[in-house]
């Protein structure tokens, strides 16, 4: 299903820059909309229009992707620490456009996806959804044999008593889900228990699943994971 959107509006998502820009860009006729020169910045397009800006095509940008964050890097777009952060890394035409959904400690890697609409950003990160965060982890000492109903009876930290749902553990390694974001919640949790965390990986966010991407690598949603949303009434049409 498309939908309508102000054509200056669309021009900007689509990475043109700002929505003044766009409208001097149909200002100078510049602007090709399914083969017709647009002539009002204001007019009302479909989403999935064919654009062209100077003859060259104009794709849309995904609603969300997912991106294997590597290590070491901060999930914020500016770090004024001066650390890596995502401006160094992410492809020229998401810097501006797109934002994380939420954060991982510059230690943890994995999944983190980005969004080009701020409503469904907070809809993916209220607490009510209860969406699962799942994990990979490798810990400095040996599972204990009741690591799996500890974390499901709850661990006390410093910002409130979690859960956690063990999906595997064995000798060092577990993985796990939880339903909270809270700040290095699993390493919290881990540590609580016993077990301070050697490396810790992300692995999906609710439907969204890493699979076999590589470090730096990304990918659009799927049309499964949009239908996801679209499903539980998520706000996808930005």
């Amino acid at each position: 299903m498309t939908t309508k959107m102000r054509l200056d509006r669309v021009l900007a998502q689509r990475g043109v820059g700002s929505r003044s820009i766009a409208r001097k860009l149909v200002k100078q006729g510049r602007v090709i909309v399914d083969d017709v020169v647009a002539k009002r910045a204001e007019q009302s397009i479909e989403t999935s229009a064919v654009i062209k800006v100077d003859d060259e095509l104009l794709e849309p940008l995904p609603l969300i992707i997912v991106w294997h964050k590597p290590f070491g890097v901060v999930s914020t777009m500016r770090d004024p620490l001066g650390r890596h952060d995502l401006s160094d890394v992410l492809p020229a035409e998401f810097r501006e456009k797109l934002h994380p959904v939420g954060r991982l400690d510059a230690e943890t890697t994995g999944l983190l996806l980005f969004s080009l609409s701020g409503a469904l950003t907070q809809w993916l990160l209220h607490p009510k959804r209860a969406i699962k965060r799942r994990y990979e982890a490798e810990v400095e000492t040996d599972l204990s044999p009741d690591i799996t109903e500890t974390l499901a009876a709850g661990v006390a930290t410093s910002l409130g008593t979690f859960t956690a749902e063990v999906e595997h553990a064995e000798g060092r390694s577990i993985r796990l889900g939880v339903v909270e974001g809270k700040h290095r919640m699993v390493r919290r949790l881990l540590a609580n228990s016993g077990h301070p965390v050697a490396g810790l990986h992300r692995i999906s966010y609710g439907p969204f699943e890493l699979g076999d991407l590589d470090a730096y690598e990304y990918r659009p949603a799927t049309q499964e994971e949009l239908e996801w949303l679209e499903a539980r009434k998520a706000p996808t049409n930005h």
